[in-house]
């Protein structure tokens, strides 16, 4: 496919938008697609670091003083009127099949006008604060789920929440059983790095709040900071200064080699954290911007890491010193580290690869469906299921047929190229159970969770304000899948665990 990437750089925006953008696009070219970026002049830009990789056409500098329309609350950040923006979009991205945007500036007014005809459309969020017009959203954030956006897009459109999805290289997966395997020590070397720009220098006061607390014995750091940063210089000089060991890094690659050469972390809660927690890497975290709050906040409550609030706040040098205090102890970081490697697993990318090339819609079944779906419960043990061993093909026939006929049932196929899943919604009032059994091959590749997230906004139509699932103890698989689809385990017994999930 020909597929377009519009996405921007700047002192403002920062560098994670480009970046991550640019992991998606080597993946997406490693399948043997086209890759192309759309990226305006503004200052600050990383163009001609995406163009030592992939073509990039660029759009004119903003004029000086130039007005903007009315927009989202990070519309300034384009630099031009939405409007301005989606023509000229439209206009250079010609026939792509596929528009990728991921810019906080452009709401679903800029979608609708910027995109080819016949072109799907990808958008990348992690705000949830403005509507979209897409075929399918990306949200990495740790805990957002497909609710968050019921309000916001299409019902039909297919939504990709949470760090499953995280955007992260693959060497960070690659990493991960050495990382998992790194026994923990006394704490000796910390990393600190906050972001690819820094604007206000952040880094600095964590270096002088690191000087003036009780230190560990024979703690030294890292810092790592993009090569065009602002203030790389004065951090560097700082760093000959102070008491302890430190050294200054800039433009690298690869984080993998810091990351797992550090005992702790201290950095901002952007796209940084799902590599951090990937690596297993316990985090002292800062909020460098509005937008990183509830991720701090969330990370902060299930306890992969500790939150110090804004680096230009009085109270974070002694927060610090506290938690350096807390985390000098190896237990304490051997269970910080446990938690944060449970929230992500580092192969988000290759996940939206697959939702990108596959794309996944939901309807009614029918009975030419019934076959398959009973194929698919043969290969499955019998105790996970309430009703037992699968029945003989003719009954299972005859239920089905009651079952599509049944008010009170709500029989789906999800599918793609194929069949991919069969979900199942038996309501009582505004409550509906839920089941979901999905096709042996696509069974392990994220096609569960993509499935259930259309459930929510069905469900809404259909006057449903709650959904429960029973789940055999010993399925695993199915545990996780609710988990991550944001049900909430209520109780269990007799051999069976049961979730909900508000609507």
């Amino acid at each position: 496919m020909k597929i377009v990437l519009r996405a921007d750089a700047s002192a403002d925006i920062g560098t994670g938008h480009i970046m991550r953008c640019l992991t998606l696009a080597r993946a997406l070219a490693a399948h043997g697609h086209d890759c192309r970026f759309l990226c305006r002049d503004l200052p600050g830009n990383l163009n001609a670091r995406i163009a030592e990789e992939f073509p990039v056409t660029v759009l004119p500098a903003p004029a000086p003083g130039a007005p903007l329309a009315d927009g989202p609350a990070h519309a300034a950040w384009a630099g031009v009127p939405w409007a301005v923006d989606a023509a000229e979009t439209r206009n250079h991205a010609g026939d792509a099949q596929v528009l990728v945007v991921d810019h906080y500036a452009f709401d679903a007014r800029w979608q609708i006008a910027a995109r080819p005809f016949g072109c799907r459309l990808v958008a990348i969020d992690d705000l949830a604060d403005r509507a979209h017009a897409c075929d399918l959203l990306v949200d990495p954030n740790y805990g957002r789920f497909p609710r968050d956006y019921d309000a916001l897009m299409p019902e039909g459109a297919e939504r990709l929440m949470g760090t499953t999805y995280a955007l992260l290289r693959p060497e960070f997966a690659a990493a991960r059983a050495a990382a998992l395997a790194r026994p923990q020590g006394p704490l000796r070397h910390v990393l600190i790095a906050m972001g690819g720009v820094d604007r206000d220098n952040a880094t600095a006061r964590v270096l002088q709040a690191l000087a003036a607390s009780a230190r560990p014995p024979g703690l030294e750091a890292t810092v790592v900071m993009g090569a065009a940063a602002p203030h790389l210089a004065a951090v560097s000089a700082l760093a000959a200064t102070l008491p302890f060991p430190c050294r200054v890094l800039s433009g690298l690659s690869d984080m993998t080699g810091p990351m797992l050469a550090a005992d702790l972390a201290i950095g901002a809660a952007g796209g940084t954290a799902w590599e951090r927690c990937t690596l297993a890497l316990p985090t002292l975290m800062l909020v460098l911007a509005d937008n990183q709050i509830d991720g701090t906040a969330a990370l902060d409550r299930a306890g992969a890491g500790i939150a110090l609030g804004r680096a230009e706040d009085p109270g974070m040098p002694a927060r610090l010193a506290a938690a350096l205090a807390r985390l000098a102890d190896p237990a304490e970081r051997a269970g910080m580290a446990a938690t944060a490697a449970a929230i992500c697993d580092g192969r988000g990318t290759e996940r939206v690869v697959e939702a990108i090339e596959h794309p996944l819609r939901l309807r009614p079944a029918s009975m030419a469906d019934a076959e398959a779906v009973w194929r698919w419960r043969e290969t499955l043990p019998p105790e996970h299921f309430r009703a037992g061993p699968n029945p003989p093909l003719p009954d299972h026939l005859a239920w089905f047929a009651r079952a599509l006929a049944d008010p009170t049932r709500h029989m789906l196929i999800a599918e793609s190229e194929r069949r991919v899943a069969h979900l199942r919604l038996d309501v009582q009032g505004s409550r509906a159970t839920v089941s979901i059994l999905l096709r042996p091959g696509m069974r392990g590749r994220g096609y569960g969770q993509r499935a259930l997230a259309f459930l929510g906004p069905f469900a809404r139509r259909h006057g449903i304000t709650r959904l429960v699932a029973e789940v055999a103890t010993a399925n695993e698989a199915s545990l996780r899948l609710f988990r991550r689809a944001g049900y909430t385990p209520a109780r269990g017994g007799d051999g069976f665990l049961r979730f909900e999930r508000l609507l």
